[in-house]
């Protein structure tokens, strides 16, 4: 039986997502000098520099990725895909330390080591899971899986990416998210109709 840790993982995931925050994808001497962590017992409990970026998307994107099923599935009809656009911005208030790792471009690069690295398994079940749940609700609303995937989660990317940015996550993003997310199924729903 290994020994334990002597830091939390969520201080060194924190290092992580600053750093990315700050536009850069810190490389193992940054995360080391910003968690107060040694590179030695950084390799020690990830056992690599990919380990932890694995690991870092777990945490932040993958964390985010099982709340939106968990959205859709739990609430029925329409107001389950409400209730996973809103999920974005309530994760990032909520979880302010992996917000940035979720509106940075960096995270394919962690996504990436994540299918590749010894939690490929995981990350490849949340992968198909959000992709099933997603277009579950497309095709149950009639739209198109790439428009779904823009209303439930990259248009409020979109949103919470303004907001973090300019240093003011409040409350605002519910009303936009919310309020695209109904012109987005009224539209479709119209759009049948006619």
């Amino acid at each position: 039986m290994g020994r334990k840790a002597g830091f939390a993982d969520q201080t060194v995931y924190a290092a992580m997502a600053n750093g990315i925050a700050d536009g850069v994808m810190p490389g193992i001497k940054d995360v080391s000098k910003a968690s107060r962590v040694s590179i030695g017992s950084l390799y020690h409990r990830f056992g690599s520099y990919d380990g932890l970026l694995a690991e870092t998307w777990a945490w932040s994107e993958g964390a985010y990725l099982r709340g939106v099923i968990a959205q859709l599935h739990n609430t029925q009809g329409v107001r389950g895909g409400l209730r996973a656009a809103l999920y974005m911005p309530r994760f990032a208030l909520k979880e302010r330390a992996a917000a940035p790792v979720l509106v940075s471009g960096q995270r394919a690069v962690l996504r990436r080591a994540a299918l590749v690295h010894e939690t490929r398994t995981r990350a490849a079940d949340i992968l198909g899971q959000f992709d099933a749940a997603l277009s579950g609700f497309a095709q149950s609303y009639g739209l198109d899986r790439n428009d779904a995937e823009l209303v439930l989660v990259e248009y409020p990317r979109a949103v919470v990416t303004v907001q973090l940015r300019s240093g003011a996550m409040d409350g605002t993003a519910d009303g936009l998210v919310r309020a695209t997310f109904w012109a987005t199924i009224n539209a479709q729903h119209q759009q049948k109709a006619a």
